[in-house]
């Protein structure tokens, strides 16, 4: 095997995989990338620790096919601190030895067969659905931060997706909180199954799902899994679709140059619809970014225990506090549209930013029904988003 790749390229592609590659190793070839030729211009690589699995496709001069697996860690380490020009690999098969070659620049690797590198599951072969990948992008980057990190295997460590014909649910809960989206697609024609190895996605534009036949899928996709997910869907990339499965324990999520599968959650997720009040007493309309640089001064002087701080809503003025023994205290007011009587509330700071930082919408929302009641963030003019937060008991 013989290749030549930009090393700007070669960094990425090998940081777009390395999430995957097994950090407590039983098996030593999971501690290595695959790298495979796909034909005379492309390149693929890919990682696996048995529970999540990444491949990226990329552009490559290749002068001659063939495999082989490298360990990722240390050749990642290696082409990080390489000349940003091209990198050649040359492969000697009975040895298992490969050459890096970049300018002056000469590394000798040893690697393993890529026979025994484990083989990812063939995602053509489940149920699936075509559909828009800003539309799963979205959803994701709004509910997966809601979700547990006590017990990454629990239910309530993942991320619970839904399609029920043309509609989409992603929901995230730890317990304390909860961020649901719900998204609307319209349903086109039934689409041929994609073969393994396909070079490109077929069908639906930005809002619509592909359904391959009726199905109703539902998935607890771990929250980890769904953070490089989030990487791989850069809202900059070109990837307009991706094809979402579920095959034999698994869900796959596969663009045109990327494959992501993960060993999903198993379990019942808690029915969440009956947790949203269904309506409210008192609610606050600002400007979302006025009250996040607000919030985010208090927090300066929030208990490093605790996180708390406390909201006084009274006419058109929200009054924001945090305050340490033995440290100090901090005050911040600005003005909001109200509904209601006057009503304080105690939060726990970071969740609240956790949601401010991730709402699209310039304005938004706080409903309530008391002190001591969930209370839920909106996005002003989003109705699909909800994030539900319950309150702390101040003392």
């Amino acid at each position: 095997m013989h290749f030549g790749i930009q090393k700007d390229i070669l960094v990425k592609a090998i940081r777009d995989v390395s999430a995957a590659v097994a950090t407590r190793v039983v098996q030593p070839i999971l501690s290595n990338v695959l790298i495979e030729s796909v034909d005379n211009t492309t390149l693929r690589f890919a990682a696996t620790d048995l529970d999540l699995s990444i491949e990226t496709k990329t552009p490559a001069v290749v002068y001659a096919p063939g495999s082989i697996t490298l360990p990722g860690k240390k050749l990642l380490e290696i082409v990080a601190k390489l000349p940003n020009d091209l990198v050649s690999f040359q492969v000697d098969q009975e040895k298992l030895e490969t050459t890096v070659t970049c300018n002056r620049s000469k590394f000798t690797i040893a690697g393993l067969s890529s026979q025994d590198f484990p083989r990812r599951p063939l995602s053509g072969s489940g149920e699936g659905v075509i559909m828009p990948a800003d539309v799963l992008r979205r959803s994701i980057a709004q509910t997966s931060f809601a979700a547990a990190t006590y017990d990454a295997s629990n239910i309530l460590g993942g991320v619970y997706l839904l399609l029920d014909s043309g509609s989409f649910e992603a929901t995230a809960t730890d317990g304390s909180r909860l961020a649901h989206r719900r998204e609307e697609l319209t349903v086109a024609a039934s689409l041929a199954r994609r073969e393994d190895g396909a070079n490109e996605l077929e069908g639906a534009r930005v809002q619509t799902a592909t359904l391959e036949k009726p199905i109703t899928l539902r998935a607890i996709v771990p929250a980890r899994a769904c953070g490089e997910l989030l990487k791989l869907l850069d809202p900059k990339g070109s990837a307009a679709d991706l094809r979402v499965a579920v095959v034999d324990g698994h869900i796959t999520f596969e663009t045109s140059t990327h494959f992501l599968s993960t060993r999903l959650i198993s379990g019942e997720y808690p029915r969440y619809h009956e947790l949203f009040p269904t309506d409210y007493k008192y609610r606050a309309a600002f400007q979302r970014e006025e009250v996040q640089n607000a919030i985010e001064r208090v927090a300066v002087m929030s208990d490093e225990r605790t996180h708390l701080i406390k909201m006084h809503f009274e006419g058109d003025t929200l009054q924001i506090t945090s305050h340490t023994p033995d440290v100090g205290k901090a005050q911040e007011e600005l003005s909001m549209s109200f509904e209601g009587q006057v009503i304080d509330i105690a939060l726990n700071v970071r969740y609240v930013l956790d949601v401010l930082q991730r709402l699209s919408a310039a304005e938004m929302s706080l409903e309530m029904t008391g002190p001591l009641k969930p209370l839920i963030f909106k996005g002003v003019g989003d109705d699909n988003y909800k994030y539900l937060l319950m309150p702390v008991q101040a003392k």
